[in-house]
Formats: structure tokens, sequence, C-alpha cells
């Protein structure tokens, strides 16, 4: 049974606060101790087990209850295993031997465990030494590679501007063709254009033609109109004067 009281080292008239400042400072000195994370996370569970047992009061009252059963059956159990030295020191005896019989296997099994790390640790430098063999080679096959694209880059570079002093001189050629080509036709072009602009000239003076005799018609008609009308506003004056009399 675990001793909640020697986990966090308060006497047995422990308050919940000082379970608690116990708890917390156990758990600092913990995390500086420098414990393999595994026994960190076991003696965290038993930090943690004592604390929610002692800071809680029904708990507390039912651990000392069985706590006290507990170091009854301690005491009972010392009693039978002084009644029982003889046979507790064979036991410790056989104890003693499989102890010292674990502490030399082990060891050969540590002799072992080492020889097998520094065999894997010479393969590990023959795998990084093979490693920098195949990097170098690679290296020179991509610095040759390099080399030979350089060349051939060279190669095409050439090749190519002798094809473009070739090609601007066909462009300019046809360039040329073009441009007299071009001129010939807008040559055309001015002509058909001029041609047409005398027509429109000719089209817009017998539209303003027809437009002047359309205009002076219709000047006259008004005339005739107001004339006609004026005539029959007289008429119906004279004709209203007469009925008036």
């Amino acid at each position: 049974m675990q001793n909640c009281y020697a986990t966090l080292g308060v006497t047995h008239d422990v308050t919940p606060q000082i379970a608690k400042i116990a708890y917390e400072g156990k758990l600092r000195a913990l995390a500086k101790s420098g414990l393999p994370d595994a026994e960190k996370r076991a003696e965290e569970r038993l930090l943690a087990t004592a604390y929610a047992t002692l800071s809680n009061p029904a708990k507390k009252d039912w651990y000392d209850k069985q706590w006290m059963k507990h170091g009854e059956r301690e005491e009972r159990a010392q009693a039978a295993l002084s009644r029982n030295g003889w046979f507790a020191a064979g036991a410790l005896s056989l104890l003693l031997i499989g102890g010292i019989s674990y502490y030399y296997v082990n060891r050969a099994n540590e002799r072992e465990k080492i020889r097998l790390e520094q065999a894997a640790l010479d393969a590990a430098k023959e795998a990084d030494q093979a490693r920098l063999d195949l990097a170098k080679r690679q290296q020179d096959a991509r610095e040759r590679a390099y080399s030979d694209s350089l060349r051939r880059m060279d190669q095409s570079r050439a090749y190519a501007q002798e094809s473009q002093l070739r090609n601007m001189e066909a462009t300019a050629a046809r360039q040329r063709a073009y441009d007299e080509q071009r001129a010939r036709q807008q040559e055309d072009i001015d002509r058909r254009q001029a041609q047409m602009e005398v027509e429109r000239q000719k089209r817009y003076l017998q539209q303003r033609e027809y437009e002047e005799q359309r205009a002076a018609a219709e000047r006259e008609a008004r005339v005739r109109y107001e004339a006609d009308r004026r005539a029959r506003e007289a008429a119906l004056e004279a004709i209203r004067a007469r009925q008036g009399h």
C-alpha cells in the first residue's frame, strides 16, 4: 500500500493547504531531478494519488483507517517473519545468489549491447563513407555533364546567331517588298478616296440644292396657306357683320 504521507513528506495531521504546498514543491523538485521520463511519469502519478487522497478530508479518513489496518497486517507479518527467521535467511541467501547471478548476466548483456552498438556505429561509418564516395562520383558526373552542356550551348548559340543573321536579311528583303507593295496600295487607296470625295461633294451640293428647293416650296405653301386663312377669316367677319345688321 502506498504511504501517501511519506510520498508528500508530510505528517499525519496535514491540512489540504499544506498538502497542496508539499505537492507543488515535490513536482518542482521532480522536474529538476534529471530522472528519465518514465521514472518521472511514475513519480508524478504517485504524487498525484497522494495529493488527491490527503487533500480531501473524506478520502484522508478512509485512507487513515486502511493504513492502520495495513500496519496491523505488517506487524503480524513481521511476527510471522521473526518466527520463520531461518526460512527467511535461506530465502535471503537464495535471493542474494539470484541477485549475483543476475548481476553477472546483466553485465554480460551490457557488454554484448556495447559490442552490438559499436558494430552498428562501424556500419554507420562505413555507410556514411559509401554515401560520401557516391556523392563525390555523382558530383564529378554532374560537373562533366555541365561542361558538355556548356560546350553544346556555345555551339547552339553560334548556329543560332548565324541563323538569326540570315533571318534578319530575309526579313529585311521581305519588309522592303512589303513597303513597296504597301506604297502602291496606298496610292490606289488615295486615288479612290479622292474620287470618292469628289463624288461626295457632288452629292452634297445636289442635296443642298434639293433641300433649298424644298424649303422654298414649303415657304411658298405656307404663304399661300396664310393668305387663304386670312381670306376665310375676312369672309367670316363680313358674314357676321351682315348678320348683325
